[in-house]
Formats: structure tokens, C-alpha cells, sequence
């Protein structure tokens, strides 16, 4: 898949209480679909995707995914502190029709971060 144009990194809405405004989210991204970007990222470092539960992170994309439009690529930061978690959400995203996975250098020096990027690879 050839990725061109551009991508809105879309933020997470939080209701005063910290809870996800997931309405909000929903509509963000049907106005998105709108507009003449090529795509959206959900979940990157402006998507506060460390603030969220696994279960809101799931919950975000499902959302995000059944708002946007068909055409609209949509890129997800699976980018978590180990593989595993980082794998799962990477099948998430793919359960809900994401065209590409963005994933971050883990602050711990574990293994090294060559060797657990291709371990999500």
C-alpha cells in the first residue's frame, strides 16, 4: 500500500471526569471523513494513548473505525511497553480494518528495541 497525502493525528475527547467522550470521538472523525485528508492516526502520542485502559484503547478504535469512511486510510499506535500488549492491539486494529500499525520505542531496555520491533513485524 502506497501511503501519500495527509494524516490528521486525532486527539482522544475526555469528558471533564477523564472519561472518553466517545460521541465526540465518533463525530471528530465522520467530519474527518468529510475533508480531503488522506487518513487518520488514532492512538498516537497526541491521541493520550498512555492514559488510556487496554479496553478504552480497544474502544477507540472500534469507534474510530465504524465512523470513518471507507476511503479514508486509518493508522493506529499499537505502541505499548511489551510485545505481547503491543501484539494484541496490533490485532485489534486489524479486526477493525486498519490499514497500518504505528509503533514506539519502549522505554525499557529489555532486549533491545530492534529485536521487539521485529518481534511485532
Amino acid at each position: 500500500m502506497l501511503m501519500e497525502g495527509i494524516f490528521a493525528a486525532v486527539t482522544t475527547p475526555f469528558y471533564p471526569d477523564e472519561q472518553v467522550y466517545y460521541r465526540k470521538l465518533e463525530a471528530n472523525i465522520a467530519r474527518y471523513s468529510r475533508s480531503l485528508l488522506s487518513g487518520v492516526l488514532l492512538l498516537g502520542s497526541t491521541g493520550e494513548a498512555v492514559a488510556l485502559s487496554d479496553q478504552e484503547s480497544t474502544e477507540v478504535l472500534r469507534v474510530a473505525a465504524e465512523a470513518a469512511a471507507p476511503e479514508k486510510v486509518l493508522i493506529a499506535g499499537v505502541g505499548k511497553e511489551s510485545v505481547k500488549a503491543t501484539v494484541e492491539l496490533a490485532e485489534v486494529a486489524a479486526r477493525y480494518r486498519y490499514d497500518a500499525c504505528l509503533l514506539y520505542t519502549s522505554s525499557a531496555p529489555a532486549r533491545g528495541r530492534s529485536a521487539d520491533h521485529r518481534d511485532v513485524a
